[in-house]
């Protein structure tokens, strides 16, 4: 067993060692992996335009940043009926949190829903409902009257001031966890 001095001059070069390695051996962190505010935010305006399988990756490269500014964008839209490539841009909002957080979030609607837009909401007991619906054989979506729309858009910015920092982020690339 080494006493006092030796053991400090032993785990000195290990202590070295150990140093070089991190500093040399780590990850890179190169400018072409790193995206700025701006860059999210032109995703954000292009949201429709790319293939679903690429639409989200300047999100995942910095989901942190991306859901503060997807929320900030995230506005509430006309209640209604849309067919594929009509989506509205909260629509796709709202699939690019999902994706990031892998949360999703509902809430209590007063207005009067018909029967197909109260199944693709996903009405519940409770008298939520989801922020939109899609009939996926169709890709149709509904969206939700504007008063749970309001109450949802809260709750993500609830969410993000309380655990936005400490979240743990999914980027989930499968389409089919978040596009439904």
């Amino acid at each position: 067993m080494l006493q006092g001095n030796q053991a400090k001059t032993v785990n000195l070069p290990i202590l070295g060692l150990l140093v070089f390695t991190f500093v040399h051996c780590a990850p890179p962190c190169s400018p072409k992996d790193a995206v700025s505010e701006k860059e999210i935010r032109a995703a954000v305006r292009n949201l429709g335009s790319h293939t679903p399988e690429d639409r989200f990756e300047a999100f995942y490269k910095n989901p942190e940043a991306a859901t503060r500014i997807l929320i900030e964008e995230l506005r509430p839209t006309v209640r209604g009926q849309y067919i594929t490539d009509t989506h509205p841009q909260a629509v796709w909002i709202v699939r690019a949190l999902r994706a990031l957080t892998g949360l999703d979030f509902r809430a209590v609607t007063t207005k009067h829903l018909g029967a197909d837009e109260a199944h693709y909401l996903g009405l519940n007991a409770n008298g939520t409902v989801k922020f939109f619906g899609t009939w996926m054989s169709r890709d149709r979506v509904w969206v939700a009257p504007e008063d749970a729309q309001v109450a949802i858009i809260k709750q993500w910015q609830k969410w993000f001031a309380q655990y936005g920092n400490t979240h743990n982020y999914v980027n989930n690339r499968n389409y089919d966890d978040w596009y439904f």
